[in-house]
């Protein structure tokens, strides 16, 4: 019950919304299940860790990247915008964005790219319109917005992070009028869906999410617990939650970024970050950075991408103390 009224007053119907494995598998879902790609049709696309090599494989459609912000720090919603408009070609057909960036700490107007895209979609045929699929691993369970209000047609997002529920866990959400883009990659297991199959059941039209949702014997325990992850949120309440966690991040940015010697690459408007916070030593890897803060008891992280950064990440379960003693140790180190 916990879960079912998180999904709902998070706008997530639970007829279009599917829970499924991990990233990877959920990232490749929607893109390897759209039937009307082609050879010739593009897919534009913002990847953060995934290669564009998987969707092509998968679709035989080819891959665009395109970087929306040229410095992370003074990221702004019109430069964002204005770079994926630009972006835009006639045969596109798919665009793929992550919610916030874990390389920067970014975090993507989606909203008003959503309403770009629009202006687009009013211009061409249903058959040619972009589709817009978001990963929403690091803005889901922070910020406090209704999904179908972000304007994209999916949303994938895991259940591990920000939500704090077992590793493994994920959902994928559709708008109504998208999901006829989409189509399965897996099989379902799911036991109406199957007893029709064998013919013991009389056939009736499904929600799409006992499609969506992959068969396959999982890690049904992490499920099982899931309720309990959405029933901590459900009793703090999505607005304290977000208020908090912004709290927090905005505490450790403006102190990261008073200090001499640092550098600090997250925007520091919660409008475009939400609770990832990377920054730089001067003289200092960020494999350093975070080595010496876990000497002190402090969790950070450096971002497993080309660029390295430092990376912290304030949340639910830290104090306005802890990042004051956060701050304390980095300024120590940047000297």
């Amino acid at each position: 019950m916990e879960r079912r009224g998180f999904l709902v007053r998070t706008g997530l119907a639970l007829g279009a919304s599917a829970f499924s494995p991990p990233a990877l598998l959920r990232a490749q879902a929607p893109s390897g299940g759209l039937p009307d790609l082609s050879s010739w049709d593009k897919i534009r696309a913002q990847f953060d860790g995934l290669d564009p090599k998987i969707v092509h494989m998968s679709t035989g459609a080819s891959v665009r990247q395109v970087t929306l912000y040229a410095k992370p720090s003074a990221a702004s919603v019109d430069e964002v915008v204005g770079k994926l408009a630009k972006a835009i070609r006639p045969e596109t057909r798919y665009v793929a964005a992550t919610w916030v960036h874990s390389s920067t700490g970014v975090k993507l107007p989606i909203r008003a790219m959503a309403e770009a895209l629009a202006r687009v979609n009013a211009r061409r045929d249903a058959r040619d319109r972009v589709v817009f699929c978001v990963d929403g691993v690091h803005g889901f369970a922070i910020e406090n917005v209704m999904l179908p209000d972000l304007g994209c047609d999916f949303f994938i997002a895991g259940c591990h992070k920000w939500l704090f529920g077992p590793r493994g866990t994920g959902l994928v959400w559709g708008r109504s009028d998208a999901w006829s883009q989409a189509q399965a990659t897996i099989p379902s297991f799911d036991l109406e869906a199957y007893e029709m199959w064998m013919g013991v059941r009389p056939q009736r039209e499904l929600p799409i999410s006992v499609h969506i949702s992959p068969g396959g014997f999982h890690a049904f325990e992490h499920r099982w617990a899931l309720p309990a992850a959405f029933a901590f949120h459900e009793r703090i309440g999505k607005s304290r939650v977000e208020a908090r966690t912004h709290a927090l991040n905005t505490q450790l940015k403006d102190g990261l970024a008073a200090m001499k010697n640092l550098t600090l690459y997250t925007p520091r408007s919660p409008a475009l970050s939400a609770g990832i916070v990377c920054f730089d030593v001067a003289g200092m890897s960020a494999g350093d950075v975070a080595g010496r803060l876990f000497t002190r008891g402090i969790v950070a992280s450096v971002t497993p991408y080309k660029t390295l950064y430092a990376r912290l990440a304030p949340s639910l379960v830290t104090s306005a103390a802890d990042v004051e003693l956060t701050l304390a140790e980095v300024r120590s180190l940047a000297g």
